[in-house]
């Protein structure tokens, strides 16, 4: 008998043009070497037999051969070396060793390794997702020693600790295993189906012995950098990513997938955790994404947007020009993702509370922390660093239950954390979240000014190889000056000012500093008092006087304002008031203000003070301060004005008057230059 046929494919290069064609051309079709292979997923069981069964069965005698079972073939669904196989004593299929598996168009047996535990069932595969699942044709074995006799879907969802999870924005369902001895559960994802109860899925147990596969390498073609050429069977292609919010961000590298079938193959991008309701669809919106094609070089690009270390990662997909994806199978999947870290390069220092200088040779700082519920606290430090080099030092954090493809962008949006640099310093501080008991620590790069941390490379992981060994201890402790708390109040008399000639403080020789009796100041009646808002009827003044040393002054119970003088020279804005830091304690922000005094200048609102040459805006939420740095003067010394108890960096929580020194009342030391 002949068969009559035409195209079974326009595009196919094989083409079958309206000629006759014989039986054995038509095994031919089905032969691995034959590109019309996936093609003939046209041909039904139900097809096939009859075909057969009129050309006299083959030439076997008129009996009509059993369909191949699902293991028998070359195609396992899974593209790598876990994906078919079978127990001696059990039925062949494609092994779920965790990962992606494509199902074929033939009907496919998916095996399950499972502990069955009394009422409970165990999953010892990693959690594994299957794209294109026919309940009509394909089923689900679970198998394991003991396994019960009768078991069907309504017994497994049935089972102890055993949970089914349909969604219809994800448009999957998902079986929950019962969970292990450490509480862990694995799961297996079915993509296009939404069947909570599982009635629509053949599930069935088989005794056997089960294979561990938690340590397996994940079924499906694991992409990560460089060119890959897809297969005759129907290919699962996984690339990880993280998100970074709602927008995806490249874990693996550049790929190029050549020979991508459209009908068969599947594309994963695989992430620990996906946003609710993110699908193919959302990476055409979605930020730091771009898809786009060229018809002439004919493929389609998905390009990431670089992560924080600068890296980025696209998919190309040859031979295939679709601009909206929609001929593509993609899908985007929850499931377990490897670290690409490197650090192969440089010596590991290990850091701890001694502060250490950076040489010549490439090192990696490894500094400890603790990471839990997206808090990463610090266990190393305060430390500093001095001599870093952006070039060729890392920066490592190293915490045992960081999450995979944690980075620098997760580290800055997470709680608790600031990362301040002064030009004035000349560093970088990174202040880690408080631990459970409500300390914080901190990292200092002495040389570095760099807020955004661009210029610094910072790897997080969660395991380091390799020894590590310790640094060289800096000579001259590089990092933030300790705090002095020798003085009480600045308000008081100021006898040393006379001999101080590092500061440029012009009221250096006042003699008026001694003066102690406000009630009698007789600048009280200054005629420029109508332009002042700051009455002093309203508030105790203490004009802080010149420092020569770093200076604590404490507020009282009532309403103080702090008067602290600077100059302004157009250029650049200098202290008045030495080049110390005095802090302010007991601040009231209901009750306290600061008046900053612009000594031969005019008033100026908070921006505009904010934008003088040299001024910066520092603190942090640990320690709780506010910082307000002026620039270096002609010695390269700089003044500082501290206030504890509050952070406001951008100065809109503190009531803050810049005024013209002319247009101040009488303060009770007299100090105004």
């Amino acid at each position: 008998m002949n068969i009559k046929t035409i195209d079974l494919q326009a595009s196919s290069t094989e083409k079958i043009n309206s000629k006759e064609l014989k039986l054995e051309d038509y095994k031919n079709i089905f032969t691995p070497s034959s590109k019309l292979r996936k093609q003939a997923g046209l041909f039904s069981a139900i097809t096939l037999p009859l075909i057969l069964a009129a050309c006299g069965g083959g030439g076997g005698g008129g009996a009509v051969s059993p369909t191949p079972d699902s293991g028998s073939g070359s195609s396992s669904g899974s593209g790598s070396s876990s994906g078919s196989g079978s127990d001696s004593s059990g039925s062949s299929g494609i092994e779920l060793d965790g990962g992606s598996y494509a199902a074929t168009s033939a009907a496919d047996t998916f095996i399950v390794d499972v502990s069955f535990d009394g009422t409970s069932i165990v999953s010892l595969d990693n959690d594994s997702i299957i794209t294109g699942f026919d309940p009509a044709n394909d089923s689900i074995v679970l198998r394991g020693s003991n396994a019960p006799a009768s078991f069907d879907a309504a017994a497994l969802s049935g089972s102890t600790g055993v949970e089914v999870s349909q969604s219809t924005i994800n448009d999957n369902t998902i079986i929950y295993f019962s969970p292990n001895s450490s509480g862990a559960s694995s799961s297996i994802t079915l993509t296009g189906i939404l069947d909570g109860d599982l009635s629509s899925v053949s599930i069935s147990a088989e005794d056997g012995s089960p294979n561990d596969s938690s340590s397996a390498t994940p079924g499906g073609i694991d992409l990560a950098s460089g060119s890959v050429a897809a297969t005759d069977a129907a290919d699962a292609f996984v690339y990880e990513i993280k998100f970074v919010g709602n927008s995806p961000v490249a874990l693996d590298g550049e790929v190029v997938i050549t020979g991508f079938d459209a009908s068969n193959d599947t594309l994963t991008l695989q992430a620990a955790s996906v946003p609710s309701g993110f699908t193919k669809n959302s990476l055409l919106t979605a930020t730091n994404v771009d898809v786009t094609t060229n018809t002439i070089d004919n493929y389609t690009l998905i390009s990431f947007a670089p992560d924080s270390s600068g890296a980025s990662g696209s998919i190309k997909i040859e031979g295939i020009v679709d601009a909206d994806l929609s001929s593509l199978n993609i899908n985007i999947l929850s499931g377990s993702v490897t670290s690409g870290t490197d650090l192969s390069s440089g010596s590991n220092i290990e850091l701890g509370t001694t502060d250490l200088t950076a040489q010549s040779d490439s090192e990696n700082f490894v500094f400890d922390a603790s990471y839990a519920s997206s808090v990463l606290s610090g266990s190393d430090g305060p430390v500093t660093i001095s001599n870093f080099d952006v070039d060729n030092d890392k920066i490592v954090i190293l915490a045992s239950s960081l999450p995979v493809g944690y980075d620098l962008n997760d580290f800055k949006a997470s709680a608790g954390v600031d990362i301040q640099a002064s030009t004035i310093d000349n560093n970088t501080v990174i202040y880690f979240a408080p631990n459970d008991q409500g300390q914080s620590t901190s990292l200092t790069l002495s040389g570095v000014v760099d807020s955004e941390l661009s210029t610094v490379d910072i790897v997080f992981t969660s395991s380091l190889s390799g020894e590590t060994s310790s640094g060289t201890a800096t000579s001259t402790d590089t990092g933030a000056s300790s705090e002095s708390t020798s003085t009480s109040d600045t308000s008081s008399s100021d006898t040393s000012s006379s001999d101080d000639t590092s500061s440029s403080d012009t009221s250096s020789s006042d003699t008026s500093s001694t003066d102690t009796s406000s009630s009698d100041d007789t600048s009280s009646s200054d005629t420029s008092s109508s332009d002042d808002t700051s009455s002093s009827d309203t508030y105790n003044i203490v004009d802080i006087a010149s420092a020569t040393a770093d200076t604590e002054v404490t507020g009282t119970s009532g309403a103080d304002e702090f008067r602290y003088e600077f100059a302004d020279s157009g250029s650049s804005a200098t202290s008045s008031e030495g080049n110390f830091k005095i802090t302010i304690t007991d601040f009231d922000s209901a009750l306290d203000k600061i008046v900053l005094v612009n000594v031969g200048g005019e008033n100026l609102t908070v921006d505009q003070f904010k934008g003088l040459g040299g001024v910066e805006i520092s603190g942090n939420s640990f320690d709780n301060q506010t910082r307000i740095l002026f620039d270096k003067d002609s010695s390269g010394g700089s003044g500082e004005l501290a206030i504890n108890g509050i952070y406001d960096k951008d100065l809109t929580t503190i009531t803050i008057e810049i005024l013209a020194d002319t247009n101040l009342t009488a303060s009770s030391s007299g100090d105004i230059g």
